[in-house]
């Protein structure tokens, strides 16, 4: 009987060692992965893996707030005539804001802001939206020179020309793409009116850096002011 006890308190005494044993295996285990309580290093997060880096396609509700306000244009002609976005499902509308059939029949959105002094100075911006930076860049070209565009202008293709927008007037614009919209952009004036030799590359700047601003999910704020 008293052997038989020995070998009882043996085999409690041998479970109780594994029990513990097993403890301290299962605390090591957890220590292994962040004891100290905070998780292991992530690996760098990529410009492809995070999609808040990705450019938004601007639609309509996307695409109006780019347009320059009253606010951002120079205060010579701040006076608003139009300020609209439209989706581009009407191929009318977008062939009466003077855009190409073949660019109508491809963009999801255009708009226009167009401003005044009432007197003798007129501006306008409209602006057209792809589904993609390689769509916009599949229709337009840019081909200014620097005489016509200054060196380092913005966007990513710009062009310049003249227009003639009735008499006793004179007009010089600018078409400029920024990623998936390319605006065009036109400023004329009464003939002898005194007019800024940068004032028109200045307003094409605003209006990239706005459209920027919008494919960036921010709130464009850009002005000539």
């Amino acid at each position: 009987m008293h052997m038989y006890r020995q070998r009882a308190r043996a085999r409690a005494m041998a479970a109780s060692l594994a029990m513990a044993s097993g403890a301290i295996v299962l605390t090591a285990g957890c220590s292994s992965q962040g004891g100290s309580g905070t998780l292991p290093a992530a690996g760098p997060v990529t410009r492809a893996a995070s999609p808040q880096f990705a450019e938004a396609i601007l639609d309509t509700a996307r695409l109006e707030p780019a347009l320059p306000d009253q606010f951002s244009v120079p205060a010579e002609v701040s006076q608003p005539r139009n300020r609209k976005a439209w989706d581009a499902s009407d191929a009318a509308i977008c062939r009466s804001e003077e855009w190409p059939a073949t660019w109508c029949s491809q963009a999801i959105s255009l708009g226009i802001a167009a401003y005044t002094n009432a007197t003798d100075q007129e501006l306008s911006i409209r602006l057209i939206s792809f589904r993609s930076p390689e769509q916009a860049a599949a229709l337009f070209t840019g081909k200014g020179t620097e005489d016509e565009v200054g060196k380092n202008p913005p966007g990513d293709q710009i062009d310049g020309f003249e227009f003639t927008p009735g008499q006793g007037w004179q007009g010089r614009g600018i078409n400029v793409r920024q990623g998936s919209v390319i605006a065009t952009i036109k400023y004329s004036w009464k003939q002898g009116t005194a007019v800024p030799s940068d004032r028109l590359m200045a307003v094409t700047r605003m209006t990239v850096e706005r459209i920027t601003q919008a494919q960036h999910s921010q709130t464009p704020t850009a002005s000539t002011r």
